[in-house]
């Protein structure tokens, strides 16, 4: 008798842990074109909570001349970039710039405990975060 209960219960926790108990984890992933600048912004979740941010930027440079590109190379873009997106400012804690291709790209990884609480709370779910986002021109995908 005390088998079968154990056995219950086993199975009870079980079932409720494939069934929810446990954070869903998704990925928000929106991307905006502007001024000739391909711009990616991806949000994780763990449930409702920001759990990751990244922003990526990738600049067709094939117009201009090796010159040109290696002179582009030389300034900085993560500063650009923080100054750009000062909702995030705060938050900047890693950039990196390369060129690669012909391309300059930017990688920008964010504190999600430095972002404004006001912000955050427009963030605080994947749909919300998609809504917010897309309001700012941005076309946003949940995965």
């Amino acid at each position: 008798m005390k088998k079968g209960i154990v056995l219950s219960l086993m199975l009870i926790v079980t079932v409720l842990l494939a069934t929810g108990c446990t954070k869903k984890e998704s990925k928000l992933t929106c991307t905006q074109t502007a001024s000739g600048v391909d711009i990616e912004f991806n949000v994780g979740f763990k449930g409702n909570v920001i759990d990751t941010m990244d922003f990526n930027y990738d600049m067709d440079l094939s117009k201009y001349s090796d010159l040109q590109i290696n002179a582009i190379g030389k300034q900085d873009f993560c500063t650009t970039v923080k100054n750009y997106m000062s909702t995030y400012k705060e938050a900047f804690t890693d950039c990196k710039q390369s060129i690669e291709n012909k391309h300059l790209k930017v990688n920008s990884v964010l504190d999600v405990n430095k972002i404004a609480k006001s912000y955050s709370q427009k963030l605080s779910s994947p749909k919300k975060a998609k809504a917010e986002l897309e309001a700012e021109g941005y076309t946003c995908t949940i995965k």
